[in-house]
């Protein structure tokens, strides 16, 4: 884990720079799921006391993101294929209304114009490009660009926030489950998002959104909770 910036400030301060960087960490799968998280071992990697790690521990698991463990102290949470169902079901729920929302919104809102345009353009160039690492970093930087825009230009106040407070696991499965063939296909149904937004097509944006939702789930059971790239579609619910 990469230790937080160094701070004079209080407690809770240093408890806010250790939660950001455990949540980064989580996010990003350098702490995979099952992680345990000693207060000790925290200590000597952020600098900080042990009041300030012990907050940012129960914060991470009020967050669903670390279990505290009688007697066993902290460890990041686990993927299941029950957390995982209903995580996606819920955004399933959510999002298709949210880009239903943007795309009612471009006609208006010449700044969500400008910024779906570029979000596109960057989508169309990294489609262009081959494989690499540095191909997979832009992508996973413009997918969370991407997101951030919809959120912010969504209507609806407990929508906007409900879909924010979700993103950590989002994000965290994201970075859990993507092969390359997988940014491959989210980059083709990212520009289909971004043209039916753009077109202002509120129905098409919401069925690109749920078809983007299906596959990322598909993909999350084949590679992670499942361990291969074959599982037939029809198979996918008896690993629930």
């Amino acid at each position: 884990m990469t230790p937080p910036p160094a701070s004079g400030g209080a407690d809770a301060s240093k408890a806010e720079l250790v939660y950001r960087q455990l949540k980064a960490d989580i996010e990003a799968g350098s702490l995979a799921p099952g992680t345990q998280l000693t207060e000790l071992a925290l200590v000597a990697q952020t600098g900080a006391s042990r009041t300030p790690v012990r907050e940012a521990l129960r914060r991470l698991a009020a967050e669903g993101l670390a279990d505290l463990v009688p007697r066993h102290g902290a460890r990041v949470s686990r993927v299941s294929p029950r957390t995982v169902r209903d995580l996606y079901d819920f955004r399933t729920l959510l999002e298709p209304e949210a880009m239903r929302q943007v795309a009612a919104a471009t006609a208006d809102d010449a700044e969500l114009r400008r910024s779906l345009d570029s979000v596109r353009a960057q989508f169309a160039r990294i489609q262009r490009r081959r494989p690499s690492q540095a191909r997979s970093t832009m992508f996973y930087q413009l997918a969370d660009r991407f997101d951030w825009v919809i959120i912010g230009a969504t209507r609806n106040e407990y929508l906007r926030r409900t879909i924010a407070e979700l993103r950590s696991h989002t994000v965290r499965l994201r970075n859990l489950s993507h092969a390359q063939a997988r940014i491959d296909a989210s980059t083709v149904e990212h520009l289909r998002m971004c043209d039916a937004l753009l077109a202002g097509d509120a129905d098409e944006a919401a069925r690109a959104c749920s078809h983007h939702l299906a596959e990322g789930l598909r993909t999350i059971f084949q590679t992670v909770l499942h361990g291969s790239t074959d599982t037939p579609p029809d198979r996918l619910d008896l690993l629930a």
